[in-house]
């Protein structure tokens, strides 16, 4: 703008014949001056507003970078509590099909034990023969009878059968001491589902049959191990 001022200035001088060849280099000379200082402070200009642009990018970046860390160490520490208590709520888990493990074992015994008892006295094949056998088949199931009753009295037996009656007493007592304990880790279907087992297994009805108390039992521990075992997949995310 100075410089094109300076010009118009020049251009009208030219015509005015009384001015002396020293007038002519003082405007010369200013104009150039003019055009120096323009050029001068336009790019002091840009360097001041490129630094101050600078200092602030730079204490934006500052920010950012402290709002990063912090939010990564909020992720972090975040992550590192969901993986303790993922890691508690599978020991509470592993604990509860421990114990699950004993109940059923019990319920799978007592089930055999009566299987085995109705087979050798009242399904036992030769049930259908001995009418017509010569007493051979007889012979045959009276040794198999005598054989069952000497393996149910055999005090071995009888404290093995002992011991897994303790282990399910203890067990089922047990599950709940840990669905108190560990109750913020555990899913509350899961003490549902052990309170319905409980029920199912102490239980007795005077019009149900034998098979029907075994067939239900064996159901009833197995659904609630199935349910538990579906909760603890959604709970563990596997």
């Amino acid at each position: 703008m100075e410089s094109q001022e300076l010009i118009n200035i020049l251009s009208k001088l030219q015509f005015k014949q009384t001015l002396s060849w020293e007038v002519y280099l003082i405007v010369v000379a200013a104009s150039a001056v003019g055009v120096f200082l323009g050029a001068y402070l336009k790019e002091r200009g840009k360097q001041y507003a490129t630094s101050e642009n600078f200092d602030e990018l730079k204490n934006q970046l500052e920010d950012t970078t402290v709002v990063v860390e912090q939010v990564k160490s909020k992720v972090s520490e975040k992550s590192w509590v969901n993986q303790q208590i993922w890691v508690k709520k599978q020991e509470a888990y592993e604990i509860v099909f421990e114990l699950l493990f004993h109940v059923q074992r019990y319920v799978s015994h007592q089930v055999l034990e009566y299987e085995e008892w109705v087979y050798i006295n009242h399904r036992h094949p030769y049930m259908d023969h001995y009418q017509y056998d010569d007493g051979t088949l007889l012979k045959l199931w009276d040794k198999e009878k005598a054989e069952y009753k000497d393996k149910t009295n055999n005090p071995k037996t009888k404290k093995e059968a002992e011991k897994l009656k303790i282990k399910y007493e203890e067990a089922l007592a047990s599950l709940f001491q840990i669905i108190e304990v560990k109750s913020i880790y555990l899913d509350e279907k899961v003490e549902l589902a052990i309170k319905t087992l409980k029920t199912e297994l102490s239980r007795t009805n005077e019009h149900e049959e034998w098979d029907d108390h075994s067939c239900r039992i064996t159901r009833e521990t197995k659904s609630a191990i199935e349910q538990i075992r579906e909760i603890s997949k959604l709970e563990l995310k596997i």
